[in-house]
């Protein structure tokens, strides 16, 4: 299949997971455009998925929430100054380490949050 074509579909999924559960979906990208052959590499992946979540593309979203009283305006303004340094930091450390272990982190990371969320689902009940 195209990848443009694909690349759609995979937005279109992103954004309704993201609006749905209150995230840029940056990694379901990574993952997404990695998965499904769209580019070559991750870097080229992380690239792109940090240059998608630039653009205010979750904005309609967090307006439905801001207007439910759902956002909290002090902690974002404490986030996006603190991620973009950072970010602009974890980027130059991607070229310093091999591609492996920045998979392996992915996979970590992803693998705890999966634990929480299914826990706190199930506490739920």
């Amino acid at each position: 299949m195209n990848r443009l074509i694909l690349t759609f579909l995979l937005g279109a999924f992103v954004g309704i997971l993201g609006g749905l559960q209150g995230q840029a979906g940056s990694l379901y990208i990574l993952t997404g455009l990695m998965l499904l052959n769209i580019v070559k590499s991750q870097k080229t992946a992380a690239g792109t998925a940090l240059l998608y979540t630039s653009i205010p593309v979750t904005l309609g979203a967090a307006y439905q929430y801001y207007t439910k009283g759902d956002v909290d305006l002090k902690v974002t303004a404490v986030l996006v100054p603190t991620v973009f340094i950072f970010a602009y930091m974890g980027a130059k450390l991607n070229y310093l380490i091999p591609p492996q272990y920045t998979l392996y982190s992915i996979a970590v990371i992803t693998f705890a949050i999966s634990i929480y969320y299914f826990r706190k689902a199930y506490l739920m009940n």
